[in-house]
């Protein structure tokens, strides 16, 4: 089963072809992200900052954080990638915290084939609990997430209309969505244009089609089934501890974006190792008196300045 969902996602990241001049979308990505379902929901630049506004290809592989940044990046390339932009939300009164993404690709063929390797991967992470299907949005998937032991708990529905890819996620400390998600998806996918590049200039249908496998190794399409999965449940697991604000928000601490060794003693800080017992990375989640920082895992000391 696994076998062959890999093979399939294989299939479709090898034979989408490659445009050779970035267009540019219209109507422009920022205008594109419905509006909250209500009006307690308050504009948040805190959560997901690195997806905040408009993003690029870079920005969007550091939010993601996959362990090999650069075949994500070149992953995303063969798939067309244009340009995203994000805006993420936070409900007064509530631990509910809401996130919308968009990704323009050069055509359809792209934008569907990071959608399928996403969803096909999303069942099998540990904290998916069971499929989200929203009634008239095709092509798209969605997946509850619960952690109880945080506790945290996130829907996430992600689609793809024209040659863009939409995500809608709304997470909370508590599992009380119920179908918030859905709806919020569907009305994200109504507001949605047709598309953002005319039809006419997808690679798909201004070229022959085109064999991609040469130009992308086995083992980039291959990993491409693991780190599209980290971009349906990015939002899952970058939400961070937040400062208690005046409005009583209450957020649980969350897996954390820093990249770290697989035997925890070093953080990378995007070109080289750092020792994690000599120094914190200084975008890492702290606890609100700032002695501790979390690495994805647990929390950890900061460690203090040696004097000389």
């Amino acid at each position: 089963m696994i076998r062959g969902v890999a093979l399939a996602a294989v299939t479709a990241v090898s034979l989408a072809p490659v445009a050779a001049v970035t267009p540019s979308p219209s109507p422009s990505l920022g205008t594109l992200l419905a509006a909250p379902p209500a009006s307690n929901y308050v504009v948040d630049t805190e959560a997901f900052m690195r997806v905040e506004g408009a993003f690029d290809i870079a920005e969007y592989v550091n939010f993601l954080a996959p362990s090999n940044p650069s075949e994500m990046e070149t992953t995303l390339k063969h798939d067309g990638f244009v340009s995203g932009f994000g805006r993420s939300w936070a409900q007064q009164g509530t631990t509910h915290l809401l996130l919308e993404i968009v990704v323009a690709f050069r055509g359809a063929t792209g934008a569907k084939s990071w959608l399928a390797a996403s969803g096909a991967a999303d069942s099998s992470n540990q904290y998916f609990k069971g499929a989200i299907v929203v009634s008239g949005v095709d092509p798209s998937y969605g997946g509850h997430f619960a952690d109880p032991a945080t506790p945290a708990y996130a829907d996430i529905v992600a689609f793809v209309k024209g040659n863009d890819y939409f995500l809608v996620g709304i997470l909370s400390g508590s599992d009380d969505l119920a179908d918030s998600a859905s709806t919020q998806t569907l009305k994200q996918y109504e507001f949605a244009p047709p598309s953002t590049i005319p039809p006419a200039q997808w690679p798909e249908n201004v070229t022959t089609t085109a064999n991609r496998s040469a130009a992308l190794p086995m083992t980039v399409a291959l990993a491409t089934l693991v780190l599209a999965f980290l971009a349906g449940v990015a939002l899952y697991v970058v939400i961070q501890v937040r400062r208690r604000r005046d409005t009583a928000f209450a957020f649980m601490p969350m897996l954390g974006t820093i990249q770290m060794s697989p035997d925890g003693n070093y953080w990378w800080d995007g070109q080289a190792w750092r020792d994690a017992s000599r120094e914190a990375p200084p975008a890492a989640l702290r606890s609100l008196d700032g002695y501790y920082w979390w690495d994805g895992r647990t929390w950890r000391t900061v460690p203090q300045p040696t004097s000389t």
